[in-house]
């Protein structure tokens, strides 16, 4: 049996650069928990006093890789309905659309919380049964952040994102409608009202939110939704220059070079989020329309942000539990040795993993029809 690491798709349609950008997303969001991981266990003392604060800094800000792919979601469920209704595709159905999430995200969703939820309470220990069963219960029927809203999942903290993603999926096919606006003008504009003002009551309406929800990263699933509709209807916003790559490249450091945690007040932190929805609606835009960062087409990328849901739901666990026997090891006096190592060793087993995972459990799974596969081999 030949053994692929590429993405199976319901429509047999492949976007590269699509999973080029969930590459820089999901290396965002691993990179970010394996410096905060780091940052505690690594207790050695070194002898080189290198000030690491600029890249620490950067390396911070790798969360914002959730509404990077918040904005990837938009786009990628916006467009079956765009096609409908832009390009005289074929009608979307309801049933299969939430049969496909359904059959295509559960499967490697319930068997990754099952074994953390074993793990945690019988092997590591760190749960009780009881504490460990409502916290499985709770990420799996995605309610977490609306009972526990001041805790992160305690069986796996990265799953609060999928309950957001989870409140779209089932909303995506009612906003949807957006795309039946006829005047182009009309409809586009629409979506930019609404995600600012989104934008809005979040930072001065309902500041702070009394749980994390939908309502918080609304603005980057629509910016997907724009991206969708210009994509489908082949517009081009700007006509392509030689300094496209340094746009883009403009476009993709503003976003990792600052976080509201830089601003002190609702204002500013406002502008901030204003600035990083254009930021990454026109770093979508350049790589999509102009084919900027021709490196995000290359087979390996596209492979590792082909199963970067894979990697999200099991990174943290790998860096947990192989992290601490990893950094009690001492490779050097020098502070740059040993995390370069402890991170290679460490990213090396996550991307080792969460492969093959992914090949078992959740690759199988894109295909639409393998429970009805799976029937016909039992019965």
């Amino acid at each position: 049996m030949k053994l692929s690491f590429k993405r199976i798709t319901s429509s047999g349609g492949f976007i590269p650069e699509i999973d080029g950008l969930r590459f820089i997303a999901i290396t965002s969001v691993v990179l970010f928990h394996l410096s905060e991981f780091l940052k505690v266990k690594d207790i050695n003392q070194y002898a080189d006093t290198i000030d690491y604060s600029f890249l620490k800094h950067i390396v911070s800000h790798g969360h914002l890789g959730v509404p990077l792919f918040f904005a990837i979601s938009g786009f990628i469920l916006g467009m079956p309905f765009a096609k409908f209704h832009l390009a005289k595709g074929k009608p979307v159905s309801i049933k299969n659309y939430f049969l496909r999430r359904l059959t295509r995200l559960e499967p490697p969703y319930i068997i990754v919380m099952t074994i953390l939820l074993f793990g945690a309470v019988y092997v590591a220990e760190i749960l009780t049964l009881q504490n460990g069963i409502i916290s499985y219960l709770s990420s799996i029927t995605y309610t977490h952040n609306f009972i526990f809203p001041d805790t992160l999942p305690e069986l796996n903290g990265a799953t609060w994102s999928l309950e957001v993603e989870v409140q779209f999926y089932i909303l995506a096919p009612l906003m949807a409608y957006i795309f039946s606006v006829r005047s182009l003008s009309g409809r586009r504009l629409s979506m930019i009202f609404i995600a600012v003002f989104f934008l809005v009551i979040n930072h001065f309406v309902f500041s702070p939110m009394p749980f994390i929800s939908l309502i918080n990263f609304f603005q980057y699933f629509l910016i997907g939704f724009l991206l969708a509709d210009l994509y489908v209807s082949d517009s081009a916003l700007l006509p392509k220059t030689k300094y496209d790559f340094l746009i883009g490249l403009f476009f993709f450091s503003i976003i990792w070079i600052f976080t509201d945690a830089d601003f002190n007040t609702d204002l500013q932190r406002f502008i901030w989020e204003l600035m990083l929805l254009i930021s990454i609606f026109f770093l979508y835009y350049y790589v999509l329309f102009h084919k900027i960062f021709k490196f995000l087409s290359f087979r390996l990328i596209t492979n590792i942000g082909g199963m970067c849901y894979t990697i999200y739901l099991l990174h943290a666990s790998i860096l947990s539990l192989f992290g601490n026997p990893v950094c009690n090891l001492s490779f050097s006096k020098y502070s740059y040795i040993n995390v370069t190592i402890y991170s290679i060793i460490l990213l090396s087993l996550v991307l080792s993993i969460s492969s093959v995972f992914f090949l078992l459990v959740e690759r199988p799974c894109m295909d639409k029809d393998w429970f009805k596969k799976l029937f016909k081999v039992f019965f």
